[in-house]
């Protein structure tokens, strides 16, 4: 299927990372594998828009791709799979162009109907009406196409309106109460009636939808403006900064140079995330993640609907990095995933997400954790549960000594290569098989590890010691883990009696609870981002306010001297005891 270009605007696509066209001999290597995950997509599409999803084989995609049919059935294992991963794929995937970005117009009006034109333009698309019909029509026989179909109520222009009214509303130009609903409801305006339309074949003249489209945007223009008395006019400066995602340069401590009037935890709530690159990659994340493996424990956990909740409420503040991964147990792991996926559902471009290939439940008959076998059939296990064609970040979650280095190398890279999985990471590995494990990708050409996760707080310090000065040697990004939340049925805002005497006292005098200090602690070291696994909205709703917190120097001392471990930084200090363990939570 063809895309046709409407108008100058060009949504942009996340760059892959380039692996430098390193490969071994005979293998293709990254860029050739997106092309080759390109073509197989277009001639799926192609083929189920020429006879239909009864009269479409996979022999005939493989033929109209120039494949074999080995090549099309090691990516995709049936037709279901495969029409299910290309529908969503053709019904949301962006633009691609080289050209430099053009910037939206300065009117708020003229931005938003250049933004209506496009949507516009993709609803009546005669490819798209026909495909969207298609999975619909499925659905009943199919249940899991009625996610595809669904497909239809998200696009990435979506995401532009949010972004263009969240920099408006920063300067005061809007008042939204919730920015994702109104540019869904902006979106629907514009697109669904026309969509609706080209369903029965009815196609309006392009000057009677145009007279329709302005009046929708006036529409929407009336019940967004703020009103009131006049503000004083925004400064350059600030209109750009409110255009653009605030951005920390990596390594970048958040401490306050002085003790000055501290910041409490309601005006940290209103200061945008600052968002770092994961490594050396190109992948930018928040500086806090939302673990939501602890949403699959039938007894501490919360139904979908409390989830979908939690989930909305992380992304509507900043955040964009989610990792259902639950260690404990597989059964949980996988209903974390399956109530992850159904939360993100219609939001899944906003997010960066991450999940582990948790133990096999028989390695006798799955393979070890770390094996070929285990880890494809894992990746292709999460993918259905999460109800995405591709994971952001897919995470070795302990270490396995019984499977060589080098397979477990190879079998994620050719996760990487199939288009399921876009980077790799690793969590609870000690650091000399961290450090053998790169050099395994180095040797071979295969992709490389970009992050590693492990517990970390001002109580667990144990990856100071050998890991963190690797993970800055290789260039790797960290990803700090701390403790769920309250359980259900306990005080959400008591003061945390596992925190020591200090991290209470401190937290008293800087004017934070202390899962907020702990938190700000942590983001003044060389952490990328934190994961918190939230089980309710109070708590999630304390550590968001963490995020604008900044301690001064001398609470981040004071902490310092009374938890150091011995041998850190060679002052010999005696310091707390840490558990050694890299994956265990702290308190």
């Amino acid at each position: 299927m063809t895309q046709k270009p409407t108008v100058s605007y060009v949504f942009p696509v996340e760059p892959r990372q380039s692996d430098g066209g390193r490969s071994r001999a005979g293998r293709p290597t990254s860029a050739q594998a997106a092309r080759l995950t390109e073509r197989l997509r277009r001639a799926a599409v192609d083929t189920f828009l020429e006879h239909g999803y009864d009269g479409a084989t996979m022999e005939a995609v493989a033929r109209a791709a120039g494949v074999t049919k080995s090549t099309l059935y090691s990516r995709y294992p049936d037709k279901r799979t495969l029409f299910i991963a290309v529908s969503s794929w053709a019904l949301t995937r962006q633009e691609r162009d080289t050209r430099v970005l053009e910037p939206l117009p300065d009117d708020l009006a003229a931005a938003l109907t250049l933004i209506a034109r496009a949507i516009l333009a993709r609803s009546v698309d005669p490819d798209i009406v026909r495909l969207s019909r298609m999975a619909i029509a499925e659905s009943p026989r199919f249940p899991e196409f009625a996610v595809s179909s669904q497909a239809t109520t998200w696009s990435p222009r979506i995401q532009v309106i949010i972004d263009l009214l969240h920099a408006r509303e920063r300067v005061g130009d809007v008042t939204v109460p919730d920015v994702a609903l109104a540019a869904e409801q902006f979106f629907a305006m514009v697109g669904a009636m026309p969509a609706w339309l080209a369903a029965y074949g009815i196609y309006r003249t392009p000057e009677a939808e145009d007279e329709r489209l302005q009046h929708a945007v006036r529409l929407f223009l009336n019940g967004i403006l703020t009103r009131g008395p006049a503000r004083p006019p925004a400064t350059a400066a600030a209109a750009a900064a409110a255009n653009h995602p605030t951005v920390a340069e990596p390594g970048t401590a958040r401490t306050a140079a002085t003790a000055g009037p501290h910041v409490t935890s309601s005006t940290a709530a209103t200061r945008p995330m600052r968002y770092q690159p994961l490594g050396r990659g190109g992948l930018y994340v928040s500086p806090l993640a939302l673990g939501t493996g602890v949403l699959g424990d039938p007894h501490q956990g919360c139904d979908q609907r409390t989830a979908t909740e939690l989930v909305t409420r992380y992304l509507d503040a900043g955040g964009n990095l989610v990792d259902p991964t639950e260690l404990r147990d597989a059964d949980i792991h996988a209903r974390a995933e399956e109530i992850t996926g159904a939360a993100l559902r219609g939001r899944r471009a906003q997010v960066v997400l991450a999940t582990s290939a948790v133990a096999a439940p028989d390695p006798a008959r799955h393979g070890s954790r770390n094996s070929r076998r285990h880890l494809r059939a894992a990746c292709d296990a999460s993918l259905r549960r999460l109800g995405t064609d591709h994971i952001d970040l897919y995470q070795i979650a302990v270490d396995d000594p019984a499977t060589p280095l080098d397979e477990t190398v190879e079998a994620l890279d050719d996760l990487v290569r199939a288009g399921k999985v876009l980077y790799t990471g690793a969590a609870g590995i000690p650091a000399y098989r961290l450090m053998k494990a790169l050099a395994a990708s180095d040797r071979t050409g295969r992709a490389r590890f970009v992050s590693l996760q492990a517990a970390y707080g001002p109580t667990a310090r144990s990856v100071e010691r050998e890991h963190l000065p690797l993970l800055a040697e290789e260039g790797l990004g960290f990803i700090g883990v701390t403790g769920a939340g309250p359980a259900p049925g306990s005080d959400p805002s008591g003061p945390g009696p596992g925190y020591p005497a200090i991290v209470r006292a401190v937290a008293a005098r800087v004017g934070c609870t202390p899962t907020q200090l702990a938190l700000a602690w942590q983001w003044a070291r060389p952490v990328t981002a934190v994961r918190v696994d939230a089980r309710n909205t109070v708590f999630l709703d304390e550590v968001l306010a963490a995020t604008g917190l900044e301690l001064p120097v001398e609470a981040l001392a004071e902490i310092d001297q009374h938890t150091e471990p011995i041998g850190i930084s060679g002052s010999g200090r005696p310091g707390r005891p840490t558990d050694g363990h890299p994956n265990r939570h702290p308190i």
